[in-house]
């Protein structure tokens, strides 16, 4: 039995035989043409006058076009900053410093004893001036 010499092809790489094969079915065609065809908006478009306004004061220069974002990126922040705190303290009624009700805390004094208090303070000066007094 004479056989000829037969040897494999080298392995192909798997990725290029199935590019390959996309390729040859039409497949990446039909995925690059429908990709190409614009598609229509579903929301109201923004009237071409706004748009033109909008170009001609911010847009034309790079100036112009920061101080948009830099007033946009404030006005956001401040959107957000004022609506997590509304959040935050809903879900933190009476738990933070500035939603305690603090006269429940109040310790009432006896009137009493301040006025004791300011009779010995009183007495005391009375001492240290007549202390003074001998000194002389």
């Amino acid at each position: 039995l004479n056989r000829p010499s037969y040897s494999p092809p080298p392995p192909k790489n798997t990725t290029m035989m199935l590019f390959s094969r996309a390729v040859r079915s039409g497949a990446v065609r039909r995925v690059v043409a429908s990709s190409s065809i614009r598609q229509k908006s579903t929301g109201p478009p923004i009237p071409a006058g706004v748009l033109t306004s909008w170009y001609n004061i911010f847009g034309k220069s790079s100036a112009m076009y920061a101080s948009w974002l830099v007033a946009g990126i404030l006005v956001s922040e401040t959107i957000t900053g004022w609506g997590t705190d509304a959040i935050w303290n809903a879900a933190n009624s009476g738990r933070t410093y500035d939603s305690v009700d603090w006269s429940k805390f109040v310790v009432e004094d006896d009137d009493e004893d301040e006025d004791e208090d300011d009779d010995d303070e009183d007495e005391e000066e009375g001492e240290e001036e007549e202390d003074d007094d001998d000194d002389e």
